[in-house]
């Protein structure tokens, strides 16, 4: 995903876009994607390799808090709730 960043960021600004779901990160064990005015949520494989993994792109500005991960071998999920 990092590599797409650019393509994020214009995605998120040209259509005034609040929250973004995303699948198949392919995060590793340590994460440094961040776009500015978003908060990133993330939930990794288990192993910490590069394959599978969610991630959840939300505005700063709407209130919000992270629910709890579920990261099992053939399945990630990330939640978070809204105020």
């Amino acid at each position: 995903m990092q590599r797409r960043k650019e393509e994020i960021k214009l995605l998120l600004n040209q259509n005034f876009t609040d929250k973004l779901l995303i699948s198949e990160t392919h995060f590793k064990t340590k994460n440094y994607f961040s776009i500015p005015r978003y908060k990133l949520y993330y939930t990794n494989h288990p192993d910490g390799t590069a394959h599978g993994s969610t991630a959840i792109l939300i505005k700063r500005k709407i209130e919000q808090y992270e629910l709890l991960k579920y990261e099992e071998d053939s399945i990630q999920a990330t939640s978070i709730k809204l105020k």
